[in-house]
């Protein structure tokens, strides 16, 4: 016996979330997909004989079923791992050049700390070789000491030690020349 009946459909606003619809329509599945009296299985909901047109969220349901999270995991979860997402995303985007450039900025900024003791030792040599127009000997001997001491507290890894190893040396240097100075000149 055929019968006429109007056809059920499942519509929703345009502005309804692509979540709610999709929470919709796995509900609709559970309860309406089944056989019953006046249906055959699967029948409703389905994207056949409408309309109206469907929306994305629908045409992806009826393509695979539930998005990927909802399928997994409860749908107040889901929502929260697929913010959490799209804010992580773009900061690991984010964070993965700059942690890639901070090692090589250190390694810089510690090269440059030592490179400027290295430039004082600089300046005090030639104030030294520069002999009696510069400064007194004494003083000489205590901007030595000062640069030393800086020298010891620098912070630094073990990758610069050989770096810093050298500098020491060269005050080393530095102070015997100092040395020879006050004895020739007492």
């Amino acid at each position: 016996m055929t019968l006429f009946a109007p056809k059920a459909s499942l519509v929703v606003r345009k502005d309804s979330h692509p979540a709610i619809q999709d929470l919709l329509l796995s509900a609709a599945v559970k309860i309406h997909s089944g056989v019953g009296i006046f249906q055959q299985a699967g029948r409703f909901p389905a994207a056949e004989g409408t309309d109206l047109p469907l929306s994305d969220a629908a045409v992806q349901f009826y393509k695979s079923g539930l998005p990927l999270l909802q399928s997994n995991f409860p749908f107040w979860m889901a929502s929260l791992i697929g913010r959490l997402l799209v804010l992580l995303v773009p900061i690991l985007a984010l964070l993965y050049p700059i942690m890639r450039f901070l090692p090589a900025l250190y390694g810089w900024l510690m090269r440059a700390k030592i490179a400027q003791l290295y430039g004082e030792l600089r300046f005090l040599e030639d104030e030294m070789e520069a002999g009696a127009g510069g400064s007194p000997i004494t003083d000489l001997i205590e901007r030595l000491d000062r640069l030393e001491k800086r020298a010891n507290q620098l912070k630094r890894p073990i990758a610069y030690e050989s770096m810093m190893y050298l500098l020491l040396n060269q005050i080393a240097v530095v102070r015997a020349r100092l040395k020879t100075a006050i004895k020739s000149a007492g």
